[in-house]
């Protein structure tokens, strides 16, 4: 009797495995909850571009000497500015000694606009201040292994349209209420955005220009912080 009752406990004891349309179901279900998560994750930040994009404060920061061209894939700029370096030397003023307060910092670079909304270097804060004037910007820095990080580095164009970018003199950028820069376009150093010329079916690529004339700025526009 008990021979029988153990026999029938470890029967029941073993689970049986799941179809095989249930096991493809429960995959099917993954990958679609997955892509679900993903899409959402895109629809987000592109809300979130979209809206930097179309709210930002605008600045033009002056790019500093670089390398221009590059052919890894396609065509682009390195980007590098000159108020990463005044950010720089400022830092190492303050911390001649502290190679490693240096190295690990970051904060916000408060910059002061002028006529055509160049950013020029004013100071360094830790917060964003509710005091700042009418022509002042806070920009978010960082410092790594003695490396600046303030903005993007690299700026995309179409293959063979490199020429018409070596005039860059600025990055122009919409900067959100957290001090983030988003870099829009390339101005030159009569403050025109840099449109190359493409044909009709490459124009969409460079639809990029939010201004309705070929200057950055009109002469009668403010800064609005």
């Amino acid at each position: 009797m008990n021979k029988t009752n153990d026999s029938l406990l470890g029967q029941k004891s073993v689970a049986k495995p799941l179809p095989w349309w249930r096991k493809r179901t429960f995959t099917i279900g993954i990958a679609l909850l997955g892509l679900i998560i993903i899409l959402v994750i895109m629809t987000i930040n592109v809300a979130k571009f979209e809206t930097h994009l179309a709210t930002g404060d605008t600045v033009l920061l002056e790019l500093a000497p670089v390398d221009p061209r590059s052919f890894m894939q396609g065509d682009y700029m390195t980007l590098s500015y000159a108020l990463e370096g005044e950010v720089l030397n400022e830092l190492n003023e303050k911390f001649p000694e502290n190679e490693y307060y240096i190295n690990a910092s970051e904060g916000y670079v408060i910059v002061a606009l002028d006529e055509n909304n160049v950013g020029t270097f004013t100071r360094l804060v830790n917060v964003i201040p509710s005091d700042l004037a009418a022509n002042e910007m806070a920009l978010y820095y960082r410092v790594r292994n003695n490396m600046m990080k303030l903005a993007t580095n690299a700026f995309f164009f179409q293959e063979g349209h490199a020429e018409a970018f070596e005039v860059a003199e600025y990055g122009l950028f919409r900067v959100n209420d957290k001090g983030e820069p988003l870099l829009t376009d390339m101005v030159d150093g009569v403050f025109k955005v840099i449109k190359p010329e493409v044909n009709d079916l490459e124009t969409n690529n460079f639809e990029t220009n939010r201004f309705d004339n070929e200057k950055v700025f009109d002469d009668d526009k403010t800064f609005d912080n």
